[in-house]
């Protein structure tokens, strides 16, 4: 994170991650969010039985709203058709093939999916990768146009990395001397395909994962049940609750994120890089080890994350209520009205829950995810509430 040329990308990309954008994300969340409520509970008594094939489904139309402001219906796994070559082309389609088949592309060279003879998936994965670097540059197209007659851009996330590679470009070399080196076409493609790669199946696992241990504990439906009627039970339409104003009281629909992550985290480690200098690592202001240079380390999130001299001797339970702190000023017994509003939401010690990184490499999409998982909640959480009532709702 100390280099110049990360520090550059850093500063040219982080441009699309705006509340602006946060907003857009929240209000797409909660129709796909609804949709999937409503494909979920058409299901009769055997309920939905590819509940995390759903999620990626959300995911996935969340993330093409948010980088090529594209909107698609949700379609249950039950719904959708087979996707194939024939099947009318789109940024989604192609999108989603990718990141299914993401390990087959790193590792298969690039020529090979243009053979005239190949297995049917590995031709559609080809079909796929072409057809999605198509529609990139023709959007990157449009947006130069635009930038070229003064008009405002789009909103996608092509458009936000297209207007930072202009500024910079025309910027060029400032004053003082600095050079203001703008992002190439080949660094805004690479930098899609990451945002991508990066906020799917990390999304859609973590959310699985939640939807899960939900369905298993009533009392914690109940709980953030309670938060979201209060706060939302006057207003029945969704499309209605505003980002801004609702999202920043959510806090016990944050804290199942939070817990969540912290015991069942998609991502095993956080690399961790010394750069061209060793790193010295103290404990109570005692050396206790140099590292090396350029040395790669991978802290454990697992043991991180659990150790009970952080989290408490119930470390390994999943318990979002962990994350809620109680005002010290409350009565014993507060009114509902009185825990919700002075509630507030843990800070943990640093260093010891790290989900999303920390510092300089922190993730630029960690308010999108919260965004996403908390309009899921204020859908889903008017449906679940303990008793029972969402038996059968979710199998697989």
């Amino acid at each position: 994170a100390e280099g110049s040329d990360w520090q550059r990308q850093r500063r040219l990309t982080a441009t699309p991650f705006n509340e602006q954008k946060s907003s857009s994300v929240w209000s797409e969340s909660l129709r796909q969010a609804h949709d999937i409520l409503q494909s979920w509970t058409s299901s009769g008594q055997d309920g939905a039985e590819y509940c995390a094939e759903d999620v990626r489904t959300l995911a996935i139309n969340v993330l093409v709203f948010a980088g090529f402001q594209k909107s698609y219906p949700f379609k249950g796994s039950h719904q959708a058709g087979t996707i194939t070559m024939t099947t009318p082309s789109t940024y989604r389609d192609a999108l989603a093939i990718i990141l299914q088949n993401v390990l087959t592309l790193l590792v298969v060279p690039s020529q090979v999916f243009s053979l005239p003879f190949l297995p049917k998936k590995w031709a559609q994965v080809g079909w796929a990768k072409t057809a999605f670097k198509k529609y990139m540059l023709e959007q990157i197209a449009d947006e130069k146009q635009l930038i070229s007659e003064g008009k405002p851009g789009s909103g996608t996330l092509v458009s936000n990395l297209m207007r930072a590679y202009e500024e910079a470009k025309a910027l060029g070399k400032s004053s003082s001397g600095k050079v203001h080196k703008p992002l190439s076409i080949d660094e805004i493609l690479g930098n899609i395909f990451i945002f991508n790669f990066a906020g799917h199946d990390t999304t859609s696992i973590s959310l699985a994962y939640a939807i899960f241990l939900l369905v298993t504990q009533p009392e914690v439906q109940d709980w953030i049940s309670e938060e979201i009627n209060f706060y939302l039970g006057s207003e029945p339409d969704p499309t209605k609750w505003q980002h801004e104003t609702t999202f920043p009281k959510l806090q016990r629909c944050l804290a199942v994120l939070l817990e969540t992550l912290r015991l069942y985290n998609p991502v095993p480690g956080v690399p961790k890089h010394t750069g061209p200098r060793p790193q010295h690592l103290t404990l109570s202001n005692t050396l206790i080890l140099d590292i090396p240079p350029n040395t790669l380390v991978v802290p454990s999130l697992q043991a991180l994350h659990t150790h009970p001299r952080s989290w408490g001797p119930d470390s390994l339970t999943w318990r979002p209520s962990r994350w809620i702190i109680p005002s010290p000023s409350s009565p014993p017994n507060p009114s509902l009205h009185t825990a919700l509003s002075t509630e507030k939401l843990l800070t943990p010690q640093k260093g010891t829950f790290i989900a999303w990184s920390e510092g300089l490499q922190n993730c630029p999409g960690k308010k999108f995810v919260q965004g996403r998982s908390g309009a899921g909640w204020c859908c889903w959480g008017e449906f679940g509430g303990g008793e029972g009532e969402s038996d059968g709702c979710c199998e697989g």
